[in-house]
């Protein structure tokens, strides 16, 4: 009943590999999957990271197009597309583009409600949760520092420390139960205003 894509990005990571957020978003997406079920898409690698000098992005426009044909080609098959993302920098973007091809969108971060900086403790502790194993590169720390926002980031990482475990498959399956009442039920307002299928 419904295709799970997993959106990730292709981009500097520091001392982690550069498709960090395209293993998060499959791990999740395969934790989904196995609770859910439907059609497990193999991860969009590529999305929009111009803001990092070191990354491989898709312009937006073509982001959105490809979005949209994967949303399409799912609804032809009688699937709604759920688009599992974990690129903070897809966030705003990957919403205004399922609003236009009505499809549903899992922000991990935000849904997980996890404080995440960019290569970070954080991250790292995520992908030690999700059995991600890591592969260590050598980086520069350190953000930017300055009052006028530049169009690009070199190697720079930023954020918190790991803070012990954040109890992931806890936020998955809080997850899971909201796809259910929304598959089940028709409406993704059928869980949060307590109405039944």
């Amino acid at each position: 009943m419904i295709c799970i894509l997993p959106l990730g990005s292709y981009e500097q990571h520091g001392k982690w590999p550069k498709d960090l957020d395209t293993r998060i978003a499959k791990r999740v997406a395969e934790e989904i999957h196995k609770k859910v079920g439907g059609e497990l898409l193999p991860p969009l690698p590529f999305s929009a990271s111009w803001e990092w000098e070191d990354s491989i992005s898709l312009r937006i426009e073509t982001l959105s197009m490809v979005l949209g044909d994967i949303a399409t080609s799912c609804k032809r098959l009688g699937k709604k597309l759920v688009v599992v993302n974990a690129h903070g920098g897809n966030s705003g973007l990957i919403q205004a583009i399922a609003r236009q091809y009505d499809f549903f969108v899992i922000d991990f971060w935000k849904a997980c409600n996890i404080r995440v900086g960019h290569c970070d403790g954080v991250e790292r502790t995520v992908a030690k949760e999700l059995g991600i194993d890591l592969e260590e590169q050598p980086f520069k720390e350190g953000w930017p520092e300055g009052k006028v926002n530049i169009p690009k980031i070199g190697d720079s990482c930023y954020g918190w420390e790991e803070e012990g475990p954040l109890e992931i498959i806890n936020c998955i399956d809080g997850i899971v139960r909201e796809i259910e009442a929304i598959i089940f039920c028709g409406s993704p307002l059928c869980q949060r205003s307590g109405s039944s299928p």
